[in-house]
């Protein structure tokens, strides 16, 4: 069993009339057309580069024609490919990157989930207040690791990680945030290094200690962490390869025809608010 990790800057990314018109030619039209209703670049961006990881990691790993593979949405909303559910993956993007977690060779009762964070805060409150607001997400004993640190910035960057934990865990079950977050506690030992992947986080849910959950945590760069979530074994455990956006292009036949209106309507678009 395989586990594929991507990453890909979506920030720095300022697409050109063609990139843009070939990006949206190789995705799905319902995808096309809920990517043409965000407000801002930076959204749509985003939302673009997560869907060509799918669509790359489906086509490395089914070995059919980019056109040829429908991506559905389960229950939950969560993207899944129903004709091969072997096949499993999950993405993210938040910050400067989209990334996606994938796996073949997946077993009934397998799970996967990953979440990418931006270790800032950028809501505007006292960040003791924000504090405040969201005391009801996380446990006693998570507040006392969050600010066990001196400095506020630091203690921003263990809210930021923990954060990312729960989505990791939530996107994998398919619950989404509709569970209570407070009753999932992470306890986490090593510190996020940039060299290192970090596995021996813990999960507990009202105090029982879930085992057959495991967590990979580690940093794309100085300023982004993120957690890869799932509940089976494998042989490595490995950091998140960094591809380029040409890398996303390669391989995949359009799935529609070339639609210039759709590019410059986005071209006209703010970058962000």
């Amino acid at each position: 069993m395989k586990v594929f990790r991507w990453a890909v800057r979506a920030g720095p990314w300022q697409p050109t009339e063609a990139e843009w018109t070939k990006a949206a030619s190789l995705i799905q039209p319902e995808e096309k057309e809920r990517i043409g209703k965000f407000v801002f670049k930076k959204d749509a961006k985003s939302s673009m580069l997560g869907r060509l990881l799918i669509r790359k990691f489906l086509v490395q790993e089914t070995g059919c024609l980019n056109s040829d593979l429908l991506v559905d949405r389960d229950k939950h909303g969560k993207p899944v490919y129903p004709a091969d559910l072997s096949v499993m993956f999950n993405v993210s993007h938040q910050g400067d990157f989209a990334v996606l977690a994938g796996a073949s060779g997946c077993l009934p009762g397998h799970q996967l989930g990953v979440d990418v964070m931006k270790l800032e805060y950028t809501g505007g409150r006292d960040l003791n207040e924000f504090f405040r607001i969201m005391t009801r997400n996380f446990s006693p004993k998570e507040w006392t690791l969050i600010k066990r640190f001196p400095n506020e910035n630091k203690q921003l960057k263990e809210f930021c990680r923990h954060w990312s934990l729960k989505e990791s865990y939530v996107k994998a079950t398919g619950t989404g945030i509709t569970v209570n977050l407070q009753n999932l506690s992470f306890h986490t030992i090593s510190t996020l290094d940039p060299d290192l992947i970090v596995t021996d986080t813990v999960l507990s849910s009202s105090g029982e200690k879930l085992t057959e959950w495991y967590f990979e945590e580690s940093l794309l760069d100085a300023e982004h962490c993120v957690s890869l979530c799932r509940n089976f074994n494998v042989a490595s455990v490995e950091k998140f390869e960094h591809l380029s956006i040409s890398d996303l292009f390669l391989g995949l036949d359009p799935m529609n025809s070339e639609d210039t209106d759709y590019t410059l309507e986005f071209l006209s678009k703010d970058e962000r608010p």
